[in-house]
């Protein structure tokens, strides 16, 4: 990738001008290294030389006015065009892209965005038009906007809900914008929430609630594991990703070894312990991993993972809505967001109405069963709520309306 050329380099490097007004500059066309590279020696406007194009097309360039010999007997070279050099090479320092100003149109006032422009240039230097672009700390979502706008396709992800919802937004915005103008409306996304978000982004809440909803009777914080469960010994693992190997370490390294031998003293066959390992998501080898790092000790275990047995917890209460179409006209009646109002119950915060509860309500008049393409986009700006009354076009097919709650949790209605 090339940088357009400053103003000043342009009037140091590229002083000559044609009748025209083309800029250029003068570039030699003697070859370095003569016949032991196998350059052509020959005579040019009164000049022997080693050149570095054949006679013939020499005389070429002659002929299209791109040679420039200043007097008679100097050494020709060759007019190269401002209008035809790509600029400078790209270097690792970039310093022609400015941060988003605060009245630009793409600020979208959060504290990490960065100019589009930045991204454009990396986007386009590290793929092509259909490839998908991945930002796994994805921010104000300036990765997705522009990715969306040079025609790739992309996946976005981050724990912050913020982050969610000014990406959203600035897509949901984009794809409107999109949509009006593409015939088949082919274009879209979709927001996905992976797991659960409430254990992600507060661990040490998740434990209490995994205790809570397993039965574990609880241990006090000074034992090794957290609590017991039908006679088992209960561990609960990081939520907040994958369990490793790694995360066996402390359990592993304080273990109540001096039982241990007793229990095997008295019983040589049977295990000295039972234990249960709750993860969300963990390695294959991770229970033979646990096994060969106590050693000569056989125990029982078992591995819970919430990831995937998720009928063993109910993490979320579903959401619910009543939508309407009445005369020309559809009306949000009513709209629960479930887990929102458990928050704000627990907050003992006092909600007038459901519009104060939702983030934005996308609306597709023709739906095609796949993917949503709303003609009807509604974010209210920061004191405002949502209309929760819009028009119906007579031509509409399968309606769709997808409200988003202030958590980032939506819920999807067709409406008969």
């Amino acid at each position: 990738m090339f940088t357009p050329y400053d103003q000043s380099y342009i009037d140091k490097t590229f002083k000559y001008k044609d009748p025209d007004g083309r800029r250029w500059q003068s570039v030699s066309l003697t070859a370095p290294g003569g016949a032991a590279k196998g350059n052509p020696y020959y005579e040019f406007l009164g000049v022997w030389r080693y050149w570095q194009y054949s006679k013939e097309n020499m005389q070429k360039l002659y002929d299209e006015g791109r040679i420039y010999q200043g007097e008679a007997g100097q050494v020709p070279r060759k007019k190269m065009y401002l209008d035809e050099s790509k600029g400078i090479p790209l270097q690792d320092i970039w310093t022609d892209i400015v941060p988003v100003q605060g009245g630009a149109s793409e600020n979208w006032n959060y504290p990490t965005q960065k100019p589009e422009q930045l991204l454009e240039r990396i986007i386009k230097s590290a793929s092509s038009e259909g490839d998908i672009v991945f930002d796994c700390f994805m921010g104000s979502g300036t990765t997705q906007a522009v990715a969306y706008k040079l025609n790739r396709r992309f996946i976005g992800a981050d724990i912050n809900l913020g982050a969610v919802q000014t990406a959203t937004k600035r897509l949901a915005l984009i794809n409107q914008e999109a949509s009006s103008s593409i015939v088949d409306n082919s274009i879209g996304f979709e927001v996905y929430n992976v797991n659960n978000y409430d254990f992600f982004r507060n661990p040490l809440e998740a434990r209490d609630i995994i205790i809570e909803a397993l039965g574990i009777q609880k241990f006090s914080d000074a034992h090794v594991f957290d609590g017991e469960l039908d006679g088992r010994n209960v561990k609960i693992l990081p939520v907040n990703r994958i369990a490793t190997k790694a995360d066996l370490g402390e359990l592993v390294a304080n273990l109540p070894y001096k039982s241990y031998e007793k229990r095997k003293e008295e019983s040589p066959h049977d295990p000295v312990d039972r234990i249960t390992l709750v993860c969300m998501g963990h390695e294959p080898d991770l229970k033979a991993g646990f096994e060969q790092m106590v050693g000569t000790f056989k125990l029982d275990v078992e591995i819970v993972d919430i990831l995937r047995d998720k009928t063993a917890l109910e993490f979320k209460r579903e959401a619910s809505a009543k939508v309407k179409m009445k005369h020309d006209e559809l009306v949000i009646e009513e709209f629960y967001p479930m887990n929102l109002l458990q928050k704000l119950s627990l907050q003992k915060e006092n909600v007038d109405e459901w519009r104060q509860l939702v983030d934005s309500i996308m609306i597709d008049y023709q739906y095609n069963g796949e993917t949503l393409n709303p003609q009807i986009l509604d974010i209210p700006e920061k004191d405002d709520l949502v209309k929760g009354i819009y028009p119906i076009p007579k031509n509409h097919g399968k309606i769709k309306v997808k409200i988003t709650d202030l958590l980032s949790e939506s819920l999807e209605v067709e409406v008969e």
